[in-house]
């Protein structure tokens, strides 16, 4: 009866273990492919499963980073937002608070730059036109 009760209570925590990890894959998961600048169509960020990110300018490669989304970026943390952190080569670090990653499949990477808070914004497909 002891392990029936402990079989029991160890399947009720499989649940909230998965349930935390999918809510943060999801941005992950769903920032993975290419990514045009609305500002400049010319500018792309290409963001790979295994965390990095390649940026492009008129089909010349620039800079290659590795990125992780988590709760926390440089001195920013907030339990109910998504930060994307980009490292370089070098080792520095680019903290970038994520307003939104193609939800709904609308096709709109939107994120700040926790550095001057300018707004980015970044499309998967060349066509899709946003609201100014």
């Amino acid at each position: 009866m002891k392990k029936l009760v402990l079989i029991f209570l160890l399947l009720l925590q499989i649940p909230v273990i998965s349930g935390n990890n999918q809510s943060q894959d999801s941005s992950a998961k769903r920032i993975v492919g290419t990514w045009f600048a609305d500002a400049n169509r010319n500018t792309r960020w290409v963001f790979t499963a295994d965390g990095k990110v390649f940026n492009y300018d008129k089909n010349t490669f620039k800079v290659m980073y590795r990125y992780t989304i988590s709760n926390s970026c440089q001195n920013n943390s907030d339990d109910s937002a998504e930060f994307l952190t980009l490292m370089d080569k070098d080792g520095d670090e680019f903290c970038f608070r994520l307003n939104g990653v193609n939800e709904n499949k609308n096709g709109i990477l939107s994120m700040t730059n926790m550095s001057n808070m300018e707004a980015l914004l970044f499309v998967n497909d060349v066509n899709i036109t946003t609201a100014k």
